[in-house]
């Protein structure tokens, strides 16, 4: 008993009595209806700071065990969650559900969405996992934030309605086309990002719309990365790339120019920050298809695009455009930033006078015959030189002329 008293007047028992008393505090604080009440104003704060909009808490519940909010924006958007939470191990269990039916406040895509899952972990390591209503389709996912970094992510996707993701980008779009896929990857927290991207789209109905001109403000991979202070920290990348387009048409808006038929794409998206590259094939127009793109700092720099026989119509039905010939097409193209060259080989070719006559107002027999063009661009201009051969007559264009001529040339020819 001496010992006690002897303990209550030491320097340890009174830092005892303090901690005690403020787990008492914390406790009629925290998990009290009046300690719950001040509590609610600060989660206000926070949720309007996240979300970047007013929100207000509409109920609120903490106990030693299980909380409960809802919460809503100035628009009715709502979000709901309850589970339970350990302060001793720091650990979240909870169900969420978000619903955001008006495109505004808390709602950040402008379309009307509803989304649910659940929470589990700690500080260390933290599941996500649910399921969302969005843009007429269904998306799973499942992520995992590391110390509140994200680091793993997965995303299956099925008949997401492309034309309101275009026009949520603001592109024009004119399409019953879905998109449907899976995303997988990891190694966000490490900056070393691996995996894999499946794309396939389903399209009855199609019709083109005017290309958008870019004003230089649509897209920018260093915008992209970039954190607040404009800075892109070092980074690996090494993601595989499957994509299938039943109409490359849906992509016309990205690409710059009008495009139909089918589409695939498989390849690998390699690098860093410094020198990124994209290597890919295709069989578009029945060919053997190689295209590389290399972007350096962040900015593409140049292009190299290998078709090698390739089936001539549906090279013209690619880009939209009725096609005057029948035959193979190889072609050879490099692109940088200030010059550039392009060599086409159209071997064991026929004419088709209907399409010439009805498209493009020439009259002539059918022909056969081959032809190889070269093209030449640099700062000084565009330069042609051809090569034409066919069962009627023979042209050939020496050294480099510009593009009227060598066109002039070419339909003395063919009429």
């Amino acid at each position: 008993m001496n010992m006690f008293h002897r303990f209550k007047r030491t320097k340890a028992a009174k830092a005892l009595l303090v901690f005690l008393l403020f787990i008492v505090l914390i406790g009629l604080v925290l998990f009290t209806p009046w300690g719950n009440r001040i509590l609610s104003p600060l989660i206000e704060k926070s949720l309007s700071a996240g979300f970047s909009t007013s929100m207000s808490v509409r109920e609120f519940s903490l106990t030693p065990k299980r909380f409960y909010l809802m919460a809503q924006d100035g628009y009715g958007n709502t979000l709901s969650t309850q589970g339970g939470v350990s302060l001793l191990t720091l650990r979240l269990y909870a169900h969420y559900r978000l619903e955001c039916l008006i495109p505004k406040g808390m709602n950040p895509i402008s379309s009307p969405f509803k989304t649910d899952g659940a929470i589990s972990g700690g500080i260390a390591a933290m599941n996500i996992r649910g399921d969302a209503n969005i843009v007429g389709g269904k998306i799973y996912y499942n992520g995992e934030l590391r110390r509140f970094r994200l680091s793993n992510i997965e995303l299956t996707f099925d008949s997401l309605d492309y034309q309101t993701l275009m026009h949520l980008l603001q592109y024009p779009s004119d399409t019953n086309t879905t998109l449907s896929g899976m995303v997988e990857l990891k190694g966000f927290d490490r900056r070393d990002i691996t995996g894999a991207i499946h794309l396939a789209t389903l399209t009855k109905h199609f019709n083109p719309t005017p290309i958008m001109e870019d004003d230089n403000t649509t897209f920018s991979l260093r915008e992209l990365l970039a954190d607040e202070f404009g800075r892109v920290k070092a980074f690996k990348t090494n993601i595989t790339i499957d994509a299938s387009f039943e109409h490359a048409g849906v992509l016309e808006q990205l690409a710059g120019v009008a495009l139909a038929g089918e589409l695939t794409l498989k390849g690998k998206l390699q690098g860093d920050e410094k020198l990124l590259k994209l290597k890919a094939t295709s069989n578009v127009a029945q060919s053997d298809t190689k295209f590389t793109l290399i972007i350096s700092d962040l900015e593409p720099s140049s292009i190299t695009f290998d078709l090698r026989a390739g089936d001539v119509e549906q090279t013209f039905h690619l880009f939209d455009l009725p096609s005057p010939i029948r035959g193979k097409i190889t072609a050879y193209t490099e692109l940088n930033t200030t010059q550039g060259f392009c060599d086409i080989s159209i071997q064991d070719a026929q004419t088709l006078p209907t399409i010439l006559k009805e498209h493009y107002n020439l009259t002539q027999p059918p022909l056969r015959f081959s032809a190889d063009l070269n093209i030449n661009m640099d700062d000084q201009g565009v330069h042609y030189r051809t090569a034409f051969t066919s069962d009627l007559t023979r042209m050939a264009i020496d050294g480099t002329t510009t593009h009227a001529q060598m066109l002039q040339e070419l339909l003395k020819t063919l009429r």
